[in-house]
């Protein structure tokens, strides 16, 4: 990230993890469009696992596990009564069960697109098991074959190039993404850290198992693998910054029985001149964006000695900004995490000493300004409020904004 000030550009607001029934979501891709479109999002990506909303497929409500998740035939009713008894395609199978078309995104995203008020992004969600290793693909036409490889660091690795690859045969720009890191257990800072293309993680993702703020099982809270990964690339690697997002990871719809994942629970906003993929991505890339999952945030100033932060404050709400970072000449020492009996549990981050990830300074309020004092590895800023988030991954999470890290030595 270089010098930069958000009051320049308008902020767009944009989930870019969510599910359909094309892949394990309990709703038609047009229903959760409209879901997002009507909650007031600027942009969404359709992120579904190995597979993009191309080509001719076809569900079977009556059958199908996620469907009936969403109400089995109703989610059928609930697709006429949004997009009319004309949009909806059926036939019966061999078996005399009801089939459904799944209309492809060239198809329906006229319906929902405008000019700068409302833009879908391809993605893909690429999916492989143990490890549990998701890395989302952003501006991409055709799904990309999961690699596992033989390490953590290498998976991830491996398949960020292949999302690459994309981008330089398609001639567009794309975007990988290491999603809900501590999901299952499958990542580590150490093996985050030295994925030298590696650009995104989710720091909130608001599926119900993502494991945001960490378990008493010494599964750390992402923000800590973050700034364990940021530290260790810079100062220990040589490598760049990897910026985080918020985002849904949304499954569960409107007439779901579920509500593990559910809309509105993470997102993030994006400071850009105009709605676009290629601005969207161009920006993320700069890191001109914040992840949120509830506190809105009015201006974020970066120069070369200065970070500032204004947040859109709410009545009867406190605000507290941290900015985090990690000095030079910090302590690197770490050991592995124990049981209460002194056994070691494997598939763990280390635990390093409190240098790393510091509160540098700490201000009661909505606005607050942080001076680079010149020996700071890396600085990012947090917003935590005082409220409670009712729509929550985590029961007792509070509401809380995320802005991504700057080198202040590489300011200019």
């Amino acid at each position: 990230m270089k010098i930069w000030n958000s009051s320049r550009s308008p902020w767009w607001k944009g989930n870019i993890h969510a599910h359909t029934l094309l892949s394990d979501g309990d709703q038609f891709p047009e229903i959760v469009t409209q879901v997002y479109k009507d909650l007031g999002y600027h942009f969404l990506c359709l992120t579904d696992h190995n597979k993009c909303q191309t080509g001719e497929n076809w569900i079977t409500p009556e059958t199908n596990p996620f469907a009936q998740r969403g109400g089995g035939l109703g989610v059928v009713e609930l697709y006429r009564q949004k997009l009319g008894r004309d949009w909806v395609e059926q036939r019966i199978d061999d078996e005399g069960n009801i089939e459904v078309r799944l209309k492809s995104l060239a198809e329906f995203r006229g319906l929902f697109e405008e000019k700068n008020r409302f833009l879908l992004l391809e993605g893909v969600e690429i999916t492989q098991s143990d490890p549990s290793i998701h890395i989302n693909a952003y501006n991409v036409q055709s799904p990309i074959e999961p690699i596992r490889a033989s390490s953590v660091e290498e998976t991830i690795r491996q398949n960020v190039e292949a999302v690459n690859k994309t981008s330089r045969n398609l001639g567009r720009p794309t975007l990988a993404q290491l999603n809900h890191p501590n999901f299952r257990n499958a990542t580590t800072a150490e093996g985050i850290a030295p994925v030298e293309n590696l650009e995104l993680i989710e720091v909130y993702n608001g599926f119900r198992g993502a494991v945001n703020f960490g378990s008493e099982d010494g599964v750390l809270e992402v923000g800590r693998v973050w700034d364990i990964v940021l530290t260790k690339r810079i100062a220990e690697l040589g490598l760049g910054l990897v910026y985080a997002t918020g985002v849904d990871d949304t499954h569960n719809y409107e007439t779901s029985d579920s509500d593990v994942g559910r809309p509105g629970r993470g997102w993030i906003c994006v400071s850009c001149s105009s709605l676009s993929s290629e601005t969207i991505i161009d920006s993320i890339r700069k890191g001109h964006f914040y992840a949120s999952n509830g506190v809105s945030i009015n201006s974020i100033s970066v120069d070369a000695s200065h970070y500032t932060i204004s947040v859109e404050a709410e009545a009867g709400v406190d605000y507290r900004i941290r900015f985090i970072g990690t000095r030079k000449g910090y302590d690197p020492s770490s050991e592995p995490f124990r049981q209460p009996d002194s056994q070691i549990v494997t598939g763990r981050t280390r635990i390093y000493s409190s240098d790393i990830g510091e509160v540098l300074a700490e201000y009661e309020g909505h606005e607050a300004r942080y001076e680079f004092q010149g020996d700071e590895l890396y600085v990012r800023a947090e917003v935590l409020s005082s409220r409670l988030k009712s729509n929550y991954s985590s029961e007792g999470e509070i509401e809380r904004a995320w802005m991504q890290p700057v080198i202040p030595g590489q300011l200019a």
